[in-house]
């Protein structure tokens, strides 16, 4: 079994756990030399790595699956999708002021909404994404909180990964979120969490939802984990909370999580630029010995 098992994000329902992990490998592998592991770079075999995945949960069926649905701001539901997308929308706001609109552009229903992505789609982290695209991921996202079914399916992709040799786990974006809640429902072999681009800390919408429920404003730390080191964008709007400490104590007076903060560029959550920087290369070298 994989010593390092990835969980992907939103949006990649059209490909495939072994495209995937091509990918994740060669970036991951760069992000082992930008940290000075060059040698477990070198001794790292693809067979090493997976990634769990569920995209195919979210591809609709039919001759015309390869369109996917044709999303538009009127399929917004009230409630946590439309709150979820003012929520990245105000933090798109506060790392890029230039995005803010008229004054008197945001209007009374619909029409409002109707500005908050069409900004978002303006926004350095969602550019190149279509509307229908980045409606569509919204709904994914609130799906996996939501939906009890998706949850446990989701779960148990990544339980079939994770066997007695692994000792990484690595998630992105919203598979953050599902490494997250296997790792506090099930015993395991995995000693690392890394968290990349993660929206765990958003409130109310994601942080308040998780499985098992915080408390007291704390969540609960992740059964067996001796480190977790979440990495973050700051231009990144998933991750409107860029560091996790606080609200994630240890267990036992552990070291707590560890926050680092990386520069992607021009795509601030892309899961290579996450991958291949020195940050997620230390965690996972110092993982590996």
């Amino acid at each position: 079994m994989a010593v390092v098992v990835g969980v992907h994000g939103i949006a990649q329902q059209y490909k495939g756990g072994y495209q995937l992990a091509a990918a994740w490998f060669a970036a991951l592998r760069d992000g082992l030399v930008a940290a000075g592991y060059g040698a477990a770079a070198d001794q790292l075999a693809a067979d090493d790595l997976r990634v769990a995945f569920f995209g195919d949960l979210f591809r609709p069926a039919g001759a015309m699956a390869s369109q996917g649905p044709q999303f538009t701001v009127a399929d917004v539901r009230p409630g946590p999708e439309r709150e979820l997308l003012t929520a990245l929308y105000n933090e798109a706001l506060r790392v890029e002021p230039e995005l803010a609109p008229p004054a008197d552009s945001m209007g009374p229903g619909r029409a409002a909404l109707q500005v908050v992505v069409a900004k978002l789609l303006q926004s350095r982290t969602f550019a190149g994404v279509a509307q229908r695209a980045l409606i569509g991921n919204v709904k994914q996202a609130v799906r996996f909180l939501a939906e009890p079914e998706v949850k446990a399916t989701v779960l148990e992709r990544v339980s079939a990964m994770v066997g007695p040799d692994t000792r990484v786990l690595v998630g992105h974006s919203l598979g953050s979120v599902v490494a997250y809640e296997f790792l506090c429902t099930a015993e395991s072999s995995v000693e690392t969490l890394i968290t990349l681009g993660s929206p765990l800390g958003v409130p109310n919408l994601i942080f308040d939802r998780l499985t098992p429920a915080p408390q007291g404003g704390k969540g609960v730390w992740p059964h067996g984990i001796s480190r977790w080191v979440n990495v973050a964008e700051p231009n990144d709007v998933v991750p409107l909370r860029k560091k996790l400490a606080e609200l994630f104590p240890p267990a036992d007076g552990g070291s707590g999580v560890l926050d680092q903060l990386v520069e992607n560029g021009d795509a601030p959550h892309a899961v290579e630029r996450y991958l291949n920087t020195a940050a997620t290369g230390a965690a996972v070298g110092q993982s590996l010995g």
